[in-house]
């Protein structure tokens, strides 16, 4: 009986918690249009529309490029918004509160670079994250490179640029680096002193 009773109470806690969080369908919809003006709000519910459909979903935007939304679940979105840029969602929990909104914005040029920024669910800014903070995490020495050479790499990497990803599967973010002004055997050779690394969510940051 008190298992029971037990289980009950949890499932009651889950349920409540549910309805904190507004699913991402209706937080893509709600969406104010400053945030990507080239997208009217029913351009934004006729994504949702196809995505129901199971049928491409694309439009063109104000600018007559094509903007793609490729997932949309629950809790998560990916959106194509034109050649040279994309967006992804992700509700993330925070304890004894609603769920808040983390938003990753990324420029896609020959190297991407990203911006991560956080909203609640009336998508009132609330944050940012600072990706050149991880800069030395993403790099480091190979047990056979000399410290010489391994410096010389480093210094290779400046300015550095920082992509980041929201995972669809779970509550973490991947970060990437990459320099852009090298010619293509520079950017083969700084590869081997980069390191790709996956944050994890703690409730109120990637760490």
């Amino acid at each position: 009986m008190k298992n029971n009773r037990l289980y009950m109470l949890l499932l009651m806690s889950i349920f409540l918690l549910s309805l904190n969080a507004k699913p991402m369908r209706e937080l893509w919809q709600s969406m104010p249009d400053a945030m990507i003006p080239y997208l009217t709000k029913n351009q934004r519910i006729e994504f949702v529309d196809f995505m129901d459909m199971k049928v491409k979903a694309d439009v063109k935007n104000q600018f007559g490029e094509e903007t793609v939304m490729d997932t949309l679940t629950a809790d998560f979105a990916s959106v194509r918004l034109n050649a040279s840029s994309m967006m992804q969602l992700r509700l993330m929990p925070v304890p004894d509160q609603d769920s808040i909104i983390c938003m990753v914005r990324s420029v896609l040029g020959p190297v991407a670079e990203s911006e991560v920024l956080f909203y609640d669910q009336n998508w009132n800014r609330i944050g940012e994250q600072s990706l050149s903070a991880y800069e030395e995490l993403l790099i480091q020495k190979p047990d056979t490179m000399s410290q010489q050479r391994f410096e010389e790499l480093k210094a290779m990497l400046h300015p550095a640029l920082i992509k980041a990803a929201l995972s669809i599967n779970d509550n973490t973010l991947t970060l990437d680096m990459e320099a852009p002004i090298l010619f293509k055997d520079e950017k083969v050779q700084i590869k081997s002193i980069i390191m790709q690394r996956k944050l994890n969510w703690d409730g109120k940051s990637f760490n």
